[in-house]
Formats: structure tokens, C-alpha cells, sequence
């Protein structure tokens, strides 16, 4: 396997895989993960995109479902520090009881489910579960990648690496897309009208303000900005950032649901920004 890279540049091995690459120890580093961002070049990722696509596994070939029957209440006893998995399930419950949110630009988001499985058996490692998977209007699929700042002065997943890891999840659903699709349209009488699902980074507008004034994390959004438009002009995967404001929720224990508590609203990254 051969590592690809100069003297001022990231190595990684080549090919690139995007179960791999999202795990890399600078990927996940405040000082260093801008770095890697710009370094990364879009063809690669394309490439190594297919080739995940292509190495999916198929939950159907092992007579298992995507939908497995959540019921919006968490496994959480008396105390849980999963504070995201219960974010998700706050936030598929409210879509469950109000329907979908509204984005500023006119259109909606839906979620259909959380902890969206992947992995057809267990040898399928560096798999996890989608946090979200949801609608754009009613008919396009999207793999929600949710994040959440960390309690205190601790740090939580940058962006980039959460970025990567729903890149990875993104092949994999498309390699699904039509046992998924029978699925939805099974579970709630939708028709999906793509096989490639958007992409969206989601996170309470804590979250990207914390990465955006942390001193040691550079100029990080331009160039994430920047490769995502580069992935959608190459093989258009359209990726969303979006924004939490007032995202208060309560968690899910001793087997009550987690509710969204704020008034909560999505609004895109870079209007938060602006």
C-alpha cells in the first residue's frame, strides 16, 4: 500500500479509504484537521467513494431491515452521556408529532429515523449508524451526520471528520438505495426520487460556533466549504450545513422520550455566519 504526500502535505495510504480516512488521529485534531482539509483532493475522495460504494454491505442479503421499528424512546436507563443519540431521537419525535422542519430557503427536512443501521453483520467493522435519515422536500434522501458541543471546555468530533464519516455512510446508502427506497415507501408512504442521498452536517449553532472562534482551528470553513462544492460539481453529492438554534431537549431516561424543548429552528451555516 503506498503513502501518497511531500514534505508539507498529509500522508495518507492510497488508495484512500473513507472508512479509514474519517478515523485519521489529525482529522480529529482542533490545530491540525483545517490542514487536512485542504489538502485533500476532491478526485481522490470521488474515487475512493466508489470503491466504498462497491464494497458496501447489503442488509437485505442477511434478511435484516433499515427500518427496524424505533419507537422514539432511547435504551438510556437513570443516566446517559450520549447527549447526540438523544438530540436525534428529540428531533425524529418532534417530526413525528409536528412534522417536517423548514429551512429558510423554502424547503423541508424530514426525519424518517435514527440510529439508521448499516452494517450487515458484525465483521463489518468501522461501519456505525447513521444518526439521521431523512427528506429534502418530501423526496430526496439525506444521511445526517449530528453533532453536538461538548459539556464544558471539552471538544467534540470536528467538522471534518464528521464531514468524512457521513461521506462514507453516504456510499453505503447508495449502494442500498433501492432495497432503502422499498423500505420507505413501505414505512411511510414516500417515494424517493434519487438514489444518491444529500449530505448534511447538522449541529446546534453552539457547536460551529465553538470551531468557528477556536483560535487554534484556522480558516476551516472556507475550505470545507470549498471541497464539499468541488464533490457536488464532480459527481453531484450535494452537501447541506445547517445550523440548530434553540435546540434545548430534554434526554430520554428511565424510559421517557426526549422532547425538543426550544423552539428550534435549522438555518443554513453560512447565514449563521453572515
Amino acid at each position: 500500500m503506498k503513502i501518497i504526500g511531500n514534505v508539507n502535505s498529509i500522508n495518507h495510504t492510497w488508495p484512500l479509504n473513507l472508512l479509514e480516512l474519517y478515523n485519521e488521529r489529525g482529522v480529529n485534531q482542533i490545530s491540525r484537521f483545517c490542514n487536512h482539509t485542504e489538502q485533500l483532493v476532491p478526485n481522490e475522495l470521488v474515487a475512493a467513494y466508489h470503491r466504498a460504494r462497491k464494497s458496501a454491505p447489503h442488509r437485505q442479503e442477511r434478511n435484516k431491515r433499515y427500518f427496524v421499528g424505533h419507537s422514539g424512546v432511547t435504551s438510556s436507563g437513570g443516566y446517559s452521556n450520549r447527549r447526540e443519540e438523544h438530540l436525534a431521537v428529540a428531533l425524529w419525535n418532534s417530526t413525528q408529532e409536528y412534522g417536517p422542519l423548514a429551512l429558510l430557503d423554502g424547503r423541508t427536512l424530514e426525519f424518517l429515523d435514527y440510529q439508521f443501521p448499516l452494517k450487515a453483520q458484525r465483521s463489518d467493522k468501522g461501519i456505525g449508524k447513521v444518526d439521521l435519515f431523512g427528506l429534502f422536500d418530501n423526496t430526496t434522501p439525506c444521511v445526517i451526520e449530528l453533532k453536538i458541543h461538548a459539556a464544558g471546555k471539552g471538544s467534540s468530533d470536528t467538522p471534518l471528520r464528521a464531514f468524512l464519516e457521513a461521506l462514507a455512510y453516504c456510499a453505503i446508502v447508495e449502494a442500498n438505495a433501492r432495497d432503502i427506497a422499498r423500505e420507505v415507501l413501505d414505512n411511510c408512504g414516500k417515494k424517493l426520487i434519487r438514489e444518491r442521498p444529500d449530505l448534511v452536517l447538522m449541529a446546534p449553532e453552539e457547536y460551529w460556533l465553538r470551531y468557528i472562534n477556536h483560535q487554534k482551528a484556522g480558516e476551516w470553513w472556507p475550505a470545507l466549504r470549498r471541497l464539499a462544492d468541488q464533490l457536488n460539481k464532480s459527481f453531484g453529492l450535494e452537501s447541506h450545513f445547517i445550523g440548530l438554534r434553540d435546540a434545548k431537549f430534554s434526554m430520554g431516561l428511565e424510559g421517557q422520550k426526549p422532547q425538543l424543548l426550544g423552539n428550534c429552528s435549522l438555518i443554513n451555516l453560512s447565514d449563521l455566519l453572515s
